[in-house]
């Protein structure tokens, strides 16, 4: 909903509120998991939102084939996604975001890296 105001006084003052991070934007921060501050680092860059963390030990190949087979899951049609849910605890979920925010579609997966727990599910991405 938009007003218009008709009063001077109204003019300059700004409804929408924006918020910036404390501070120039300077990169998402990074966490180096083998500092033994790591816990620290990682609080710290929880304020900022997000971060990037670096020397987790996790093979790059083994990165890069978990990223190849997230895209090819989300591409898959929504039909055959849905039969890996209902993310309870762990599954595929999708659902409308808004008004109150971004308006739009989310989906996401929630794994495990229980196999135990993995293995009585009826799909793998693997």
């Amino acid at each position: 909903m938009v007003v218009l105001s008709q009063l001077a006084a109204l003019d300059d003052y700004s409804l929408i509120q924006t918020h910036k991070p404390p501070g120039l934007f300077t990169g998402i921060p990074m966490v180096d998991l083998s500092d033994p501050d790591a816990k620290t680092l990682i609080a710290k860059a929880l304020e900022f939102g997000i971060f990037k963390v670096v020397n987790q030990g996790v093979p790059v190949e083994f990165m890069k084939k978990l990223e190849a087979e997230a895209l090819r899951f989300f591409n898959l049609p929504q039909s055959e996604k849905d039969s890996a849910g209902p993310p309870d605890p762990f599954g595929y979920g999708s659902k409308r975001i808004g008004p109150n925010g971004d308006v739009g579609w989310i989906e996401y997966i929630l794994l495990n890296t229980n196999l135990e727990v993995i293995s009585h599910k009826s799909f793998s991405i693997f």
